[in-house]
């Protein structure tokens, strides 16, 4: 075989795992879930702000377009506030069409058109990172066969459903090219690989910095470990490299039989730890349903084998199954004229439109109908208008200092062994952490006796780059045992102080 051959072979080679890798037909289970999923989460969203659609998204109220911050002044026309409201309303409607897979390609295409529309007009709390996301899910699920399966079109259509658990065990389901299901595994690995290179160039996130201050407050949601989390600073450090690795790896071993499994376990737990350390809800939920996307259809044949194994051996796995199956049948659709789920769907829509127009009518928030009248703006009282007018103040030299921390070890730039107690002779690092932003600043740390008297004293710069300002004293043993502190300066000034306490020697408490 010449090098011609050899080439032509390799050649072919790529083509055909190309081909099998785009083209290959399966059941389309995963997409179905993501389908179920992934809107359910959005209705969510949608219907804690439909109250508020008037103000957020029409011009009766304060949007905030996203167009207007890149100088695209009417980019997209703003709507009035009756129809606002009704499309948001709209939009509810067909994500929960999209979930249950009712009309699911019309729906999915109305609920890609108006979320993006909506999101682009409030870009203060909706335009998100899970939105983009989201969008981006939504759009290749209405170009793919995700309603074939699982879905209330499958039944309307007059499929004949086994009557033995599971449902598709003598009916052999539809099968179609898996490209739509590799475009949205391709997208979520490409999200991850870009969050790792954005990370890479984020100064102090690999020092767990930028997690720490995040956890600190609450700016999304309260969470319950963050503050716990932030006494460990180590830990956060580490858990920032996981994290940055995983990203970059997901890509490569997500699609390997043995990596699958690490890579979306990994995903899972990273997801569900930014919940409880930094109370992120609705990024998390979406990420995992994505997750859906890498269910093949072996995977589903042999949790339905395993299943069905579980079913023939009776018990009460199998009353519970015989209880629901019953429960299904008897609200399950009967195959209809495929004219009259359009006709319903459409009707649900023109229901949905008008019932959320008339409820926000009686809600009237801006007080037209009232007795009193519509609401007025009132002047503003003039103490809080010279308040909200006056210079900006100068911030206060103690709040550039977060924290100041004593021990004796120190690993990835943290102190790991936060102490109060130290022996004659043994090292002391001082660690002093501070706020961002901040100048350059000159920090002087002295250790001084408890009566004040200043004992050793240090000094340096704190560039306006640098979190952290690290100290090291060396307590001789000509000192007195006994209760003494650290105080840490700027511009003169004491902004925080530590207590501490020296302990004699071992071989002098044995004499």
């Amino acid at each position: 075989m010449d090098a011609q051959e050899v080439i032509s072979t390799k050649t072919g080679m790529i083509r055909d795992r190309f081909h099998q890798f785009f083209f290959a037909k399966e059941v389309p289970y995963g997409l179905a879930i993501v389908r179920m999923l992934v809107p359910l989460v959005l209705l969510g969203t949608v219907c804690t702000r439909w109250p508020f659609a008037r103000e957020l998204f029409s011009a009766d109220g304060a949007p905030a377009p996203l167009a207007d911050l890149f100088r695209y002044y009417d980019y997209l026309p703003v709507l009035p506030g009756t129809v606002a409201v009704g499309l948001f309303a709209a939009l509810g409607f067909f994500l929960f069409c999209c979930s249950i897979g009712w009309m699911t390609r019309f729906s999915l295409i109305a609920s890609v058109v108006l979320y993006t529309y909506f999101c682009c007009m409030d870009c203060i709390s909706m335009a998100t990172k899970y939105s983009a996301i989201a969008t981006h899910v939504l759009f290749i699920l209405s170009i793919s066969n995700c309603g074939a399966v699982w879905s209330v079109d499958s039944w309307l259509k007059g499929r004949k459903a086994a009557r033995t658990w599971p449902q598709y065990a003598k009916t052999e389901p539809p099968r179609f090219e898996i490209w739509p299901q590799r475009l949205m595994q391709i997208l979520i690995a490409l999200v991850y690989f870009g969050a790792a290179v954005t990370k890479l160039h984020t100064p102090g996130y690999l020092e767990g910095d930028q997690i720490i201050y995040w956890a600190m407050s609450r700016y999304n949601n309260p969470h319950p470990l963050g503050e716990f989390l932030t006494q460990f600073p180590i830990i956060v450090s580490a858990m920032s490299y996981i994290a940055i690795v995983w990203e970059i790896a997901f890509i490569f071993v997500v699609w390997r039989k043995w990596g699958r499994p690490i890579a979306l376990g990994l995903g899972a737990a990273f997801h569900i730890g930014t919940t409880f350390s930094l109370g992120l809800y609705i990024f998390p939920m979406v990420s995992i349903s994505i997750y859906f996307c890498f269910l093949k259809e072996q995977d589903v044949q042999w949790l339905s084998a395993r299943l069905r194994r579980l079913y023939r051996q009776g018990g009460w796995f199998q009353q519970n199954m015989d209880r629901c199956r019953s429960l299904v049948e008897q609200y399950r659709p009967q195959p209809v004229a495929r004219w009259k789920s359009p006709t319903a769907w459409v009707t649900g829509i023109a229901a949905v439109l008008a019932l959320s127009i008339y409820v926000e009518y009686e809600q009237d928030p801006y007080g037209i109908r009232r007795p009193e009248g519509r609401m007025t703006l009132h002047e503003v009282e003039p103490e809080m208008v010279a308040q909200m007018l006056k210079p900006e103040q100068t911030m206060r030299e103690k709040d550039k200092f977060l924290s100041v921390d004593v021990g004796t070890q120190m690993v990835g730039g943290w102190l790991i062994n936060r102490k109060s107690e130290f022996m004659l002779g043994e090292t002391m690092l001082v660690q002093c952490c501070l706020n961002p932003p901040h100048e350059d600043l000159w920090v002087d740390c002295h250790f001084c006796e408890e009566s004040g008297r200043i004992v050793y004293r240090a000094g340096q710069i704190a560039p306006r780059e640098n979190l952290r300002a690290v100290f090291q004293f060396y307590p001789e043993e000509v000192l007195e045992p006994g209760n003494y502190f650290i105080s840490v300066k700027s511009k003169g000034k004491e902004v925080l102080r530590r207590s501490v306490t020296l302990l004699p020697k071992l071989s002098a408490m044995a004499n």
